[in-house]
């Protein structure tokens, strides 16, 4: 019988127990209920515009979803304008909607010219697997487009002028015929060409003044060797101080929207003692159908050239004198360059890579303070590349400078590579490295350097140069139409030979005369 009692107190237990258990797991169940998912997020970099009949609609769209992403459209009322299907087996475009973790979606539109006189509510809907959606509006109204700047005939000093302020928003063209001057930050809008006939003069009024190409807008200042196109201080004008310094104006800025862009022409042109507060002549963004040449920039205070992303190709260009780099780029520029001066009496860099970009040049001729101003020592950097910027460089003469080739701040690490190269070309009477002007970085090119590969094909041989930088040698030259179709095929180190002296009739010496 007691064995019968002791069985009972058993299964009594082990009853209480299994009620225990479920009981814990019931609320267990309670503790962790079944997981929820943030509904998908759209950010727009713009919510509204005023457009005319033939402008676009150019915004960034933000997009996140904590699970996968199903479709993404963009109406006007019934009507898709663009949409994407997203792949069956795309993972969440963000795990934390919250986060800055954006998948971004260009948006590139023109306006109909069915829209005109109408306001239209764009809707950005994103949806995701689970049924969740998210919109967001985009609200433009199209209207006529109204002239936002104005021409004002004006006379100071008894000199007549064409004064141009605000957002040039119509065709416009400047005339060889008038005196032009900016006055502030003059813009170019979209879809709008600024034409500037050959021997046109313009003059920056302050160190406010500056003229802005905006993207999806084009200039065209095509002067000709005889008649170029001069940008320069207002102080050279006519009952003016007469002495124009650096940074008496801003300059320049061409944007473009990308690689194989068309942003118009800038051929044989001069701009003057820019820089005030920016790079005196700045391309943003240009695509490679863009004509950039012959253009000198004398005396800079900032960068004489500046070149951000894009494919631009330079070719026939002058730095002189500038405070800043004579040309720099950055922001992964992809373009190429041939026949590029680079002159100074300052200790500045003369060319300066940086920020992932990667160029071929060809034809380059540096001169620095210790060859233009004697008895100044050789000083400034010739050529920098940093900041994993790559750049293959033929053909070029660096003299008068400290360094005249370095590479730095993770661009070192492809000179073993063959991504950063300076072959076929010719350093000499620098101040590093018993002249020949080479950086450590650099002893791979170094003629004197136990680690010199004669692949490369350098010379530290000084040869004859006149006038700061004209002549050229074949001792160790390549060819440069084997670099690419953009080269010309021409077999010489060195930018502007003697007997073929591009320089001449348009551009100014050091001591600002015409070289003639």
């Amino acid at each position: 019988m007691k064995k019968i009692d002791n069985l009972y107190k058993h299964l009594f237990v082990l009853l209480l127990s299994s009620i225990i258990i479920i009981s814990c797991d019931q609320n267990d169940d309670e503790d962790f209920p079944d997981p929820t998912y943030a509904a998908p997020v759209v950010e727009l970099s713009d919510n509204g515009a005023e457009l005319g009949v033939g402008q676009f609609i150019n915004i960034t769209v933000g997009l996140k979803g904590s699970v996968a992403l199903t479709t993404f459209q963009i109406k006007d009322g019934n009507t898709v304008l663009e949409q994407f299907v997203f792949p069956e087996n795309s993972g969440a475009y963000d795990d934390n909607p919250n986060t800055d973790g954006n998948q971004d979606f260009p948006f590139l539109f023109r306006v109909p010219a069915d829209w005109l006189g109408t306001t239209r509510n764009l809707e950005f809907s994103l949806n995701d697997r689970l049924g969740n959606t998210k919109i967001e509006t985009f609200s433009i109204t199209v209207s006529e487009i109204v002239p936002q700047y104005t021409i004002e005939d004006v006379t100071i000093d008894g000199q007549a002028y064409k004064e141009i302020s605000g957002i040039v928003n119509f065709n416009e063209t400047l005339t060889s015929d008038n005196l032009y001057l900016i006055n502030g930050f003059v813009e170019v809008s979209q879809q709008t060409t600024l034409m500037i006939e050959a021997g046109t003069t313009i003059y920056g009024k302050d160190a406010k003044s500056r003229l802005n190409i905006n993207e999806f807008g084009t200039i065209t200042a095509d002067g000709t060797l005889e008649n170029p196109i001069v940008f320069t201080s207002f102080e050279t004008a006519q009952g003016q101080s007469g002495n124009p310094d650096n940074g008496d104006w801003s300059g320049i800025q061409i944007n473009g929207s990308g690689a194989g862009d068309n942003s118009g022409i800038f051929r044989y042109v001069r701009v003057e003692y820019g820089g005030s507060d920016n790079d005196t002549f700045q391309l943003s963004n240009v695509g490679d159908q863009t004509i950039i040449e012959y253009v000198q920039v004398f005396k800079s205070l900032d960068n004489a050239f500046r070149v951000n992303e894009g494919n631009v190709n330079l070719r026939y260009i002058v730095a002189t004198d500038s405070e800043d780099a004579g040309v720099r780029f950055d922001d992964g520029w992809m373009g190429n360059g041939q026949f590029w001066v680079v002159n100074t009496t300052t200790t500045s860099t003369a060319i300066e890579g940086r920020d992932q970009s990667n160029t071929v040049l060809s034809n380059i001729t540096i001169t620095g303070i210790g060859f233009n101003d004697t008895p100044s020592p050789p000083d400034g950097d010739g050529i920098r590349i940093r900041n994993e910027a790559k750049a293959r460089i033929y053909n070029t003469i660096v003299t008068g400078v400290d360094r005249s080739i370095r590479f730095s701040d993770g661009s070192e690490a492809f000179t073993t590579t063959g991504e950063n190269v300076f072959r076929n070309s010719a350093s000499f009477n620098n101040d590093s490295d018993g002249g020949t002007g080479f950086h450590s970085s650099a002893d791979l090119f170094n003629p004197t350097d136990g680690d010199y590969d004669p692949v490369n094909n350098n010379s530290i041989d000084p040869f004859t140069i006149t006038d700061s930088y004209v002549g050229v040698s074949t001792a160790n030259s390549r060819a440069a139409g084997g670099l690419s179709s953009f080269f010309e095929d021409v077999n010489y180190i060195g930018a502007v030979p003697v007997n073929n002296d591009w320089t001449l009739g348009w551009t100014l010496n050091m001591d600002g005369s015409l070289r003639e």
